[in-house]
């Protein structure tokens, strides 16, 4: 979810555009044939959030086609700015007629057969979320049915329905399937595999598509309004994107700027790539960078809304709408649950004129010092007030299986603070006891700026935390080292 939302704000100021030369840098800048502000999703991600958003309260999987009915004709009702021909066609002859979205999406389809345009495509990355708990062969067939009828309320077409089936079916495989940080990725090869999901005289012609793809530059897969081809341009994008040996995630991030650098419908096409490429690769790996920006609008009443709040509702999905056992996500404050169960002295020490290190019990202390939060643990949503700037990082001090991406979060974050300190802010950098991941971040920040080894880094840190990191975030730190 949010690799498909920062995809679909990057790609946002040049929807409808030319191609890109491989030099232009790509920035959540806004603007673009709509008046998108800096680092706001489009109409890709808000019309996924009303697969979101029920599926975060826990909503049965047989009530979902009615729930994204009303969503999306609540999302229509406050006059989005963006809406796709076929969309706005649909939503608008529903809001005026007494019969249901999918009667009425069909009648249309049945006098235009040939439209296939890409705007469920788009939005069906959250289904794969809650759609089963697994990835087992009756798991696989319901999530299917979910995405035929999810995508059929405004596009009924064979092309749009199979594209989503087999794309929501590829993410909700990816999201089971073990990460696997070195080699390439047979992208192709994974769509492919939810070929047996179509009816047995459609394989033959998606198996076609789908092997253009791994012989055709994406580049060529425009224009991509059509359905086809922006799931061609996506899936190639992520194809011929080569994944890099040092931080094989980053792949995530060059595919998708591969993808928005193909031009045309940039924005859905960058959506689509980068809902299978975070799937993959995790949240971790969507760079904190496009984090720290991202925002947009929801749907109905429901205020503006940051990467935070499409994380916290992500997870809600995933758990069938539930907290976890000390109220994670959703919690307002978690410091009185570190404070009861993690007993400690407020522990905050000066890195550098900038940077604070400490652990969670210093932070109530430092809130009016510091411009910057950085927390490496889970936080409540009113532990940091509105006014100071807060960033929470999934590194998780457990071991190497849950961190693959452990390099790459070392880096991100130790980039983040620096630019943090480049800009004349503050920061306060702590975890709840200060005794693996913020010494691990805290000597990547001094490798990154001060261009020392991680054995003077971790000396560094050591003499104000007492504590070295696990092994494993040692690797990491040695991973980056030069």
């Amino acid at each position: 979810m949010l690799a498909s939302a920062a995809a679909d704000a990057l790609g946002a100021p040049h929807e409808f555009g030319p191609a890109l030369d491989p030099a232009t840098v790509l920035e959540m800048t806004g603007g673009g044939p709509f008046p998108w502000a800096p680092g706001e999703w489009t109409d890709d991600t808000q019309t996924a959030l009303a697969i979101l958003e029920p599926l975060s309260r826990g909503v049965a999987a047989e009530a979902i086609p009615d729930e994204v009915t009303l969503g999306l004709l609540a999302w229509f009702a406050g006059r989005p700015p963006d809406v796709g021909i076929q969309t706005r066609a649909v939503l608008s002859e529903a809001a005026r007629s007494t019969k249901s979205l999918a009667e009425v999406t069909a009648a249309w389809q049945a006098t235009r057969p040939e439209s296939s345009g890409n705007g469920s495509l788009m939005r069906t990355g959250p289904l794969a979320i809650a759609g089963s708990s697994g990835s087992s062969g009756s798991e696989r067939t319901e999530l299917a049915d979910l995405a035929r009828n999810t995508s059929a309320l405004t596009h009924a077409s064979a092309d749009a329905v199979e594209a989503c089936v087999l794309w929501t079916d590829a993410i909700r495989r990816a999201i089971d399937a073990p990460v696997e940080a070195e080699g390439s990725v047979d992208w192709v090869g994974h769509v492919a595999a939810g070929l047996d999901l179509l009816a047995e005289d459609r394989r033959g012609l998606w198996a076609e598509r789908l092997a253009a793809v791994g012989t055709t530059p994406p580049e060529q897969f425009t224009p991509n309004g059509y359905v086809v081809s922006a799931m061609q341009a996506a899936l190639g994008a992520l194809a011929h994107t080569e994944v890099p040996a040092d931080q094989p995630c980053r792949h995530l991030r060059l595919a998708i700027e591969r993808a928005i650098r193909i031009g045309d419908d940039t924005d859905t096409v960058a959506t689509i790539c980068g809902s299978l490429a975070g799937a993959w690769w995790g949240a971790s790996a969507v760079p904190l960078e496009w984090r720290r920006v991202l925002n947009g609008r929801a749907i109905g009443a429901l205020p503006a809304m940051t990467a935070a709040d499409l994380d916290r509702l992500a997870r809600l999905a995933d758990a069938g709408g539930k907290d976890d056992r000390i109220g994670w996500p959703s919690a307002e404050r978690l410091i009185p649950y570190y404070e009861s169960h993690f007993p400690a002295d407020p522990l905050a020490e000066a890195l550098d004129g900038s940077v604070t290190v400490g652990n969670v019990h210093a932070l109530a202390g430092q809130l009016d010092q510091v411009d910057t939060v950085v927390s490496l643990c889970r936080m409540g949503r009113a532990d940091v007030p509105a006014g100071v700037e807060h960033q929470v990082i999934g590194l998780l001090d457990t071991t190497p299986a849950d961190n693959p991406n452990v390099g790459f979060v070392l880096d991100d974050t130790a980039a983040y603070v620096a630019d943090q300190v480049a800009s004349g802010r503050t920061v306060f950098l702590h975890c709840v006891q200060a005794h693996n991941r913020t010494p691990a971040v805290a000597a990547a920040y001094l490798m990154r700026t001060q261009g020392i080894g991680v054995d003077d880094a971790l000396d560094r840190v050591f003499a104000l935390t007492c504590t070295r990191p696990q092994k494993f975030l040692i690797d990491g730190l040695r991973s980056l080292e030069g």
